[in-house]
């Protein structure tokens, strides 16, 4: 195992060098490979953390120590990167974090895998993924991972295989984990790339890409129904109904805002009727009174209980791996198993990075959607794939709500990766059409 990683690291790193957006492409193809665990000598990593620092490290040599350098004789201008501001303060109360954390050792370990790792690899990509060319290999690399994942999902729901929880092996109650080890996971990583490929569908001009947004889509659908992950599903809706919504109009700045209130108000109230139909309404209690949805209950009520005891923990949270710890006061060993983060996003990033981190990831998502939509108010481009972006996002909060979207090597990664194609797609050369 050993000389195995060795040596493609030291491949690696020669495709590194020789081309530094392939070797990115290749990163995102093997998202999932953080699952490859090992020790250098008392130091955990992965072979995905492996891939990244490379790829920093390269690119510091080959381009970063020069701006820098450049940057201290004041021979260049500083210019603002791309969401700086919450940039900052994310990284800043994620710091805080390691320091209020009831186990540093393991609160800087995720702090480098989920933040620090993920925000650097982003910074990287928009200045290094900046052509249509470059932008393709990302998007292909997406598709890669999705069917890599997708196909070993479809072979498990054949024939039963490789499923590590009894439960989920017989064919009445089979559910597909794939390389992870549970459905849900499967479902957070593959949710976020189909919509992004619903929207390169509709933008493809060329037949091959065309076969392989389809194959992607379906592969990829596949997969998510056999989880039988009702996160996922739900996700998908909400960010199907916008996908549709939006495909509709001739362009994003055609939807008037008063427009989207009405939607959204009907979208409610259809909702609403609909929840207070006996039989709907009982499907709903029926789901509640889950054994899954009772803990996850639990799970809000001991965060909010901690989020509420003093000051303190109200605005600070419990550190980055704190909930691990404190779930222990409430858990029943009998009905609840151990779990290290409270299954909501907000709930998430208010425990782990404090009150401020919570709040400056939900203005990092707005300032996102704003950016889209005031780049697609002046140019009429690549204006599906745009839409497909924003419903990635939208997915992602929706399943956020029962589960943990971000808190994963491979999700943190997805999530700024998703971030990194939307300012490469707006405000570089792909303006003409990423397909042209």
């Amino acid at each position: 195992m050993f000389y195995f990683i060795t040596i493609y690291f030291i491949i690696f790193t020669l495709i590194t060098w020789r081309n530094l957006p392939t070797a990115m492409a290749i990163v995102i193809a093997l998202l999932p490979t953080y699952l490859i665990r090992f020790h250098i000598w008392v130091f955990p990593s992965t072979l995905l953390e492996g891939m990244v620092l490379i790829v920093i490290a390269v690119w510091f040599v080959q381009f970063g120590f020069k701006k820098v350098y450049k940057r201290y004789k004041h021979e260049i201008i500083y210019k603002p990167f791309p969401f700086q501001a919450q940039i900052i303060l994310i990284m800043i109360t994620a710091t805080i974090s390691i320091l209020i954390a009831p186990n540093i050792w393991k609160a800087l370990g995720l702090w480098r895998a989920y933040f620090l790792e993920p925000i650097l690899f982003f910074l990287i990509f928009i200045q290094v993924v900046k052509t249509r060319k470059n932008l393709q290999k990302i998007l292909y690399a997406l598709g890669i991972s999705a069917l890599g994942i997708s196909l070993f999902a479809i072979y498990q729901k054949i024939t039963g295989n490789f499923i590590p929880v009894a439960m989920w092996q017989p064919e009445e109650t089979r559910r597909v984990t794939s390389f992870y080890t549970s459905p849900n996971a499967v479902g957070l990583y593959l949710g976020p790339i189909v919509m992004i490929y619903l929207g390169w569908l509709f933008d493809s001009k060329k037949i091959l890409s065309t076969f392989w947004t389809i194959l992607i889509l379906i592969t990829s659908l596949l997969a998510i129904i056999f989880t039988v992950s009702e996160g996922t599903w739900a996700g998908l809706i909400v960010a199907l109904i916008f996908f549709i919504v939006m495909f509709f109009q001739k362009n994003i700045q055609g939807i008037k805002k008063s427009t989207l209130i009405i939607i959204f108000i009907l979208l409610i109230a259809i909702g609403s009727a609909l929840f207070y139909q006996p039989v709907i309404k009982n499907k709903v209690d029926q789901i509640i009174s889950t054994p899954s949805a009772q803990n996850r209950i639990t799970l809000w009520q001991g965060a909010l209980n901690f989020l509420t005891q003093n000051p303190k923990n109200f605005l600070f949270g419990s550190g980055i791996y704190g909930f691990n710890e404190i779930q222990e006061k409430f858990r029943d060993p009998l009905k609840l198993e151990p779990l290290i983060y409270p299954h909501n996003i907000f709930l998430n990033f208010w425990m782990e990075i404090g009150l401020v981190g919570m709040i400056t990831f939900v203005w990092l998502i707005i300032s996102f959607l704003k950016k889209i939509y005031n780049t697609n108010t002046q140019i009429y481009i690549n204006k599906m794939l745009n839409i497909g972006l924003v419903s990635a996002i939208i997915t992602i909060i929706i399943h956020g709500l029962i589960d943990v979207p971000y808190f994963k090597n491979d999700l943190a990664m997805l999530f700024w990766i998703i971030l990194g194609i939307s300012i490469t797609l707006n405000y570089y050369e792909t303006k003409e059409s990423i397909e042209k």
